[in-house]
This record gives structure tokens, C-alpha cells and sequence, in this order.
């Protein structure tokens, strides 16, 4: 894993690209490789440069982010969207962007970001280009050089990473290449829920349901609101 990553970010905005850069003072393993006004300004530096890290603005003059990140899709790189346009999250999440932040920017959730960019960064370091196999409710992947096989009961939740899924565990989470929509597909229906874009629980794992977070003993996630009600009836929570 890199002890470093490098970012540029883009806004065409002065006083919010300032403030990431001031949220970023706080994180030493993140070094700002240029900051920007628009993506034509910054493009050749992403290409010459080839940060870690894109923090971008939506909606900013001559092109906007969501066109940007498709004509940079050959690039290698984690995209940030940092937006006040909330009704741009489904495109977002549609590219795989790795997430998407609501301005005003708040450091909970600013630091949020960051600690799963590392724990990506971290996990994909081990992960290997193999689709993840399922065979009778195991689930088969190869993590190194080491073929991992889990039974699907194992499974507390599942977290998206563009490409790739991280498996949480009890004991360890893992990352593998398979988008979270294709490896839902091959789980049992009626033990697992999806309860956000980016999330996927195990049923008989959730220990309490919130107003906008599951307990799952080891953590709690957020719960999207398009995803509640139909959690509460499956959980026969009320």
C-alpha cells in the first residue's frame, strides 16, 4: 500500500475549493498536487501528474464533472464529487464515482471519505483481477495469491467501491472485483437486503434498525431513505 496518495481538486468555486484544501491540512498521507478553477485548467496535470485522488465540482463552467469523469474513464484514478446538486447522485453513482458529497462540506463527512479511500487503497492492494465465483452459497475469490473461500452466512455487509465490493466480515473484510448490483444478483434473495447505493447487509445480521442508520453489531451504516420501508417490512421492524 502507498504510505502517500497525491489529489488534485477541481471547483470553480473559490471559497469551497478552499475548504477542502483546509480539510486536507488535517490528513499528512495526502498530498495536493494542483487546485483549480474548471477541468480544462487542470487536465494537464491529471494526465502528466495522474493523482490518486480527483476531488471534483458537478456543475462548473465550459465542461462539468459528470462529462469530465467519463472523458478521463482511461485514468486509473478515484473520483470525488463534491456538489450542491443533490439530483446529480444516480449519474455519479451510475460512473462509479468512488463518492458523492453535498456541499456545505462538513468534516464528519469529509473525514468519512477519506478513511474509505485508504481502506480501498488498502484492500485493493490485495485484491487480484478474479470474478468472484458463488457455488452454492460460497463465495470464491482469490485475494493475493491466496483463493479465499467464505460460506455466504460469514457475509455481515457488503460496501461498494466502484468496481469492486468489499466483503465485511467478523473477522476481516476483503475486496473484490465485482461491482455491488452483479454480486447481489448472485446471493440468496431472501438473506440479504440492499439498504443504499453503496450498501448490501446480511438479514439475520442487523441488530437494530434506525431512522437513517442499521446496527450490524460491528458498525453502523446509513440506510437510504428510498431503501427504509421496505426494510422495516422485512425486518418487521417498526
Amino acid at each position: 500500500m502507498k504510505d502517500t496518495l497525491t489529489c488534485i481538486i477541481v471547483d470553480d468555486d473559490d471559497l469551497d475549493r478552499i475548504a477542502v484544501e483546509s480539510e486536507l491540512t488535517a490528513f499528512e498521507r495526502i498530498k495536493i498536487l494542483g487546485s483549480y478553477t474548471n477541468p480544462i485548467e487542470a487536465i494537464n496535470s491529471i494526465n502528466a501528474l495522474k493523482p490518486d485522488v480527483l476531488f471534483l465540482d458537478i456543475d462548473m463552467p465550459e465542461i462539468n464533472g459528470i462529462d469530465f469523469v467519463k472523458s478521463i474513464s482511461n485514468l486509473d484514478t478515484i473520483n470525488v464529487f463534491i456538489t450542491s446538486h443533490p439530483e446529480f447522485a444516480l449519474q455519479g453513482f451510475q460512473l462509479k464515482v468512488f463518492d458523492f458529497i453535498l456541499k456545505p462540506l462538513e468534516t464528519d463527512r469529509f473525514e468519512s471519505c477519506i478513511h474509505r479511500i485508504f481502506d480501498f487503497v488498502k484492500l485493493k492492494s490485495k485484491a487480484e483481477a478474479y470474478d468472484v465465483l458463488f457455488d452454492n452459497e460460497k463465495i470464491i475469490f482469490k485475494e493475493g495469491h491466496t483463493v479465499v473461500n467464505l460460506n455466504a452466512n460469514e457475509v455481515i455487509y457488503l460496501e461498494a467501491y466502484g468496481d469492486y465490493t468489499k466483503i465485511v466480515t467478523e473477522k476481516k473484510s476483503h475486496l473484490t472485483l465485482a461491482t455491488l448490483s452483479n454480486f447481489l444478483e448472485s446471493l440468496p434473495a431472501e438473506k440479504f437486503m440492499r439498504i443504499h447505493r453503496s450498501y448490501v447487509v446480511a438479514v439475520n445480521k442487523v441488530k437494530s434498525l434506525g431512522a437513517k442508520n442499521i446496527d450490524m453489531g460491528i458498525s453502523a451504516i446509513p440506510i437510504g431513505k428510498t431503501y427504509l420501508k421496505e426494510a422495516k417490512q422485512l425486518l418487521k421492524l417498526n
